[in-house]
């Protein structure tokens, strides 16, 4: 069967469904299916990590499936062949715009860790965004281990610097509302079972969780003026930055051999320029600990930058760019309240582009004299020093 795309978003899920169920109506034996992506098609989160999730699933079940992409982003994004930890580790470099798979929390702390680590030099976000996201997508990852009872997990994240940073995670287990099947709770519908869920304190099993992971992300991203949409058992809850609640009902059913109803999918959006008060939502004794700054504070508890291990380098402007928006980003998360450390021991000449883009505009973002509070470089040879400060001198005079 032929399956093709031209549109992308939150009703791709109904699309593939109907296309599946009428095909199959036809060919009850037809076990092979081409997905043609539009030359323009470009895959959201909400899109893609569920569609990668059950082509998996329908390949457990003998079913063979082939993907003509139609854009070079969705041909490295794992779609049909998600990404693996053990296996990709060089793709954690950079790990956004692809699916991950994963099924232990190992693989869960390292695929948070390189979103993380990949932002806080991509994207300059307000005060607060970047531990609210840490926050949330280890909570909602972690809840499909525990309470999904599917094999595997499924997340993909994009962002847009000044924008917003989107997320998707899915599994293709028993869903929200069977989930609570020996608790004490008894819901009438699907769409009950997602608003409760959303509840302080609830949770199906209280020796697994404390029901405090999807209700502190719906209070994180109401915070943050962002959006959160769930789909789980065949029925939706979306939450708009107006925190507008909108409940529909969904027809998600593949009709195979053994019915099987789409588990659940958490989508979710938070806002770079707004920020996010993680006191506020759990309370002024709420201790964050941070673990990027932990790892990179010394003795003197500076956050200690070493160019030399930088991932990106050091010898182009776009180096510098990713650099510069670090540096800003552990400013922002810091508080203001540690100095940082900008070590060249080990680094050869750097180019005069990297200089400018990172401590050019660095001086130039803060001033000279919050900059030097602020930061201290050591270990700089003259050479560097003289590239430098060419840099800085150029562009303070513009």
């Amino acid at each position: 069967m032929d399956i093709e795309f031209n549109t992308f978003g939150k009703n791709l899920l109904e699309y593939f469904v109907k296309q599946f169920n009428g095909n199959k109506k036809k060919n009850p034996n037809d076990n092979y299916i081409k997905l043609v992506m539009a030359n323009d098609f470009f895959s959201a989160p909400e899109a893609i990590a569920p569609l990668a999730g059950i082509i998996d699933y329908l390949k457990a079940l003998g079913y063979k499936v082939y993907v003509k992409y139609g854009s070079n982003v969705l041909r490295s994004s794992g779609l049909n062949a998600p990404f693996l930890v053990d296996k990709n580790q060089y793709e954690l470099l950079s790990p956004m715009y692809k699916v991950w798979r994963y099924n232990s929390p190992e693989e869960v702390f390292q695929i948070v860790s390189a979103l993380v680590a990949f932002l806080n030099h991509k994207v300059e976000c307000a005060p607060g965004v970047l531990q609210a996201f840490e926050w949330t997508v280890n909570e909602v990852m972690d809840n499909v281990i525990q309470h999904s009872q599917s094999e595997y997990g499924y997340v993909v994240c994009t962002a847009t610097s000044g924008a917003h940073i989107s997320v998707a995670i899915y599994d293709n287990g028993i869903g929200i509302m069977k989930s609570f099947k020996n608790s004490k709770y008894r819901f009438r519908s699907a769409t009950d079972a997602i608003m409760a869920a959303m509840q302080e304190k609830t949770t199906s099993d209280p020796e697994k969780g404390q029901g405090n992971g999807l209700w502190g992300m719906s209070k994180l991203i109401k915070n943050n003026k962002g959006s959160l949409s769930i789909l789980s058992s065949s029925a939706s809850v979306m939450i708009d930055k107006y925190n507008n609640i909108e409940k529909k009902d969904r027809s998600v059913t593949l009709k195979t051999d053994t019915p099987f109803t789409i588990g659940t999918l958490v989508d979710f959006q938070f806002q770079c320029n707004n920020a996010v008060s993680i006191q506020d939502v759990f309370g002024v004794d709420y201790d964050f600990t941070n673990l990027t700054l932990e790892a990179l504070e010394d003795e003197s508890n500076r956050i200690h930058i070493k160019i030399k291990d930088f991932s990106f380098g050091y010898a182009t402007r776009q180096a510098g760019s990713s650099a510069r928006i670090m540096a800003i980003n552990y400013v922002t998360q810091s508080n203001m309240k540690q100095q940082i450390i900008i070590d060249f021991e080990g680094v050869g000449i750097v180019a005069s582009s990297f200089a400018d883009e990172y401590l050019g505009k660095l001086v130039q973002h803060f001033g000279f004299v919050v900059f030097n509070n602020l930061f201290k470089i050591i270990n700089i040879g003259k050479e560097n020093m003289a590239i430098v400060n060419r840099s800085i001198m150029q562009r303070n005079s513009q």
